[in-house]
């Protein structure tokens, strides 16, 4: 007879209270105050802490976008009219997993008719202050400082690194590897194409915006060189600087890094990370999460879609868990499951003797989308499962089962 199953995998993600402490706090940034939500585990200690790094615009904490108008109705139909809260979302999943999170108000968001002069520093960069601010904390393990960029955010972490000896690790969602100047362009006309808008407007301000920021890059600005956007042109030249060489300086922070690129990202498309993984060779971390829009939630659901946070998460712990063989095992295993992540195979070896065993497959809500029997599983042999080549990156809920006994694991897709 053989023995009943053992827990074969260990998980890389352990339990923690649902119960969150979100704490107003607010720090100094060039003379003006900064104001923020310091999210934690309600349990006392010591946190790794991650720092959000938002996109453009005015963005509050949270990332509140209202999905009103023309183009949400065209881009976003199954969205229109909710609210989106991404960067609030993306916080709680983090704290549940035993992270603090500082999310913060932009400047241009707390100060729109009185931010006073305009800089690069102070625009662009309140992370440094948000980082001076946590280690002064007595909650904070000021070892473990991650830094997450989301879209414009993701070209100023490397530059913000490479600045500092304290940050632990750098995570990129929805980055463009192409320039500012070059993605607004794209977007304005692929926006207008895709909702039958006016292209050729769309195509003469596309011109006039690359016109403009050659003329920075070539140094022809002058004092009579009007603002864009309310930022002179001497800023912009220290912005255009710093984002027309993220990848180099990728390269040289060589922090460990983890590119997430977002399948239905019509803003920043995913093609922006192949160019990331071309030129990016600190890290072989490039993942693609297909069914997720730039603002990070599937088309159809106003809350961040979880395979991205659990993707976060699982690449956190990995820093974390030495493991040669990428494998997932205690060291008195009956079942050995691997690749983990995995591609398109899932391997399991076993120990011992098992007449029948069923494997299930579930999604993150819990719903069964395979199911696979081994009729006579012999020991030290493998058993190999083909996944379906449409499953989406993420992780997966993975149940091991035979008459006396269930076991349960989490796996990470990771498409090629």
């Amino acid at each position: 007879m053989p023995r009943n199953l053992v827990l074969i995998i260990f998980f890389l993600f352990p339990f923690f209270l649902s119960a969150q402490i979100n704490e107003e706090v607010s720090f100094s940034h060039e003379g003006k105050t900064v104001f923020g939500t310091l999210s934690k585990p309600d349990t006392m200690g010591k946190y790794p802490v991650i720092i959000i790094n938002p996109g453009s615009g005015a963005n509050d904490r949270d990332g509140t976008l209202p999905m009103l108008g023309g183009n949400v109705a065209c881009l976003y139909p199954e969205l229109l009219n909710e609210t989106l809260y991404p960067y609030k979302d993306l916080a709680e999943h983090l704290v549940d997993s035993g992270y603090a999170v500082l999310r913060y108000d932009k400047l241009e968001y707390t100060y729109p008719a009185n931010l006073g002069t305009i800089t690069f520093d102070k625009l662009w960069l309140p992370v440094n202050s948000g980082i001076d601010y946590l280690k002064s904390r007595a909650d904070v393990d000021t070892n473990r400082i991650i830094l997450i960029g989301h879209s414009e955010g993701s070209s100023l972490i490397p530059h913000i690194a490479r600045q500092r000896s304290d940050v632990y690790a750098l995570i990129s969602i929805a980055g463009p590897y192409t320039p500012f100047d070059s993605i607004l362009a794209y977007q304005l006309v692929n926006i207008a194409t895709l909702c039958n808008g006016n292209v050729p407007l769309a195509q003469s301000q596309a011109n006039q915006i690359l016109a403009y920021y050659e003329i920075i890059r070539s140094g022809g600005w002058n004092q009579n060189t009007p603002p864009l956007f309310g930022v002179a042109p001497a800023v912009w030249e220290d912005y255009i600087k710093v984002i027309d060489s993220t990848a180099w300086l990728y390269n040289q922070v060589a922090l460990p890094t983890l590119f997430i690129g977002l399948g239905e990202d019509i803003n920043v498309p995913p093609s922006e990370l192949s160019r990331f993984k071309q030129k990016v060779t600190i890290t072989e971390d490039f993942w693609l999460i297909n069914g997720v829009n730039h603002y990070m939630t599937p088309m159809d659901k106003p809350q961040i879609d979880e395979s991205l946070p659990d993707t976060i998460i699982y690449w956190l712990r990995q820093l974390n868990t030495p493991n040669s063989t990428g494998s997932l095992q205690l060291e008195k295993s009956d079942i050995l499951v691997f690749p983990n992540p995995f591609h398109n195979e899932i391997n399991l070896l076993f120990s011992d003797h098992y007449p029948q065993l069923t494997a299930e497959i579930f999604n993150g809500e819990g719903r069964l989308l395979g199911q696979f029997v081994s009729k006579n599983q012999a020991a030290d042999e493998k058993w190999t499962i083909s996944i379906p080549p449409d499953y989406p990156s993420g992780m997966y809920g993975l149940q091991i089962r035979n008459e006396q006994e269930i076991i349960h694991a989490e796996v990470l897709l990771k498409t090629p």
